[in-house]
């Protein structure tokens, strides 16, 4: 019996040690899950904070291409006023040209419609004259 009583003995002492050495087990364990979750906020914070400056950055990149997009547009729209208002003087002057070919020609219609009326009214005139001096000659 003593012997079982050693045996039973020894074997609570080697529990008892192996209960020891998990409860250190469990303790290293909880010290190492709270160690983790330190670190797991700490990354957290970075990763917000990393975030939060590469919102920041692609923000200010999107107004800096705005702007740039801003004044490439207010560029091109001068350019499109320079080119319609050369296109628009280019029309004047045509018009212009046009209206002073159109005047001359128109001048010289009228001349022209000028003259005949008035060769025909000399002719009706003359006309005139001589019925006239044919019934008074009579």
């Amino acid at each position: 019996m003593e012997k079982r009583v050693l045996t039973l003995e020894l074997v609570v002492e080697q529990n008892t040690k192996m209960v020891e050495r998990l409860d250190r087990s469990m303790a290293q364990l909880t010290q190492a899950v709270a160690d983790l979750r330190v670190q797991m906020g700490q990354g957290f914070a970075d990763l917000r904070q990393e975030m939060a400056q590469g919102q920041a950055d692609l923000r200010k990149e999107l107004v800096q291409v705005q702007i740039e997009l801003r004044r490439e547009m207010a560029a091109d729209h001068e350019k499109l006023q320079n080119k319609i208002a050369i296109v628009q003087v280019d029309m004047r002057q045509e018009m212009i040209a046009g209206f002073a070919e159109e005047r001359k020609s128109g001048d010289k219609k009228f001349f022209w419609l000028l003259s005949a009326h008035f060769s025909t009214f000399i002719a009706i005139v003359g006309f005139l004259i001589k019925y006239f001096m044919d019934v008074y000659a009579k």
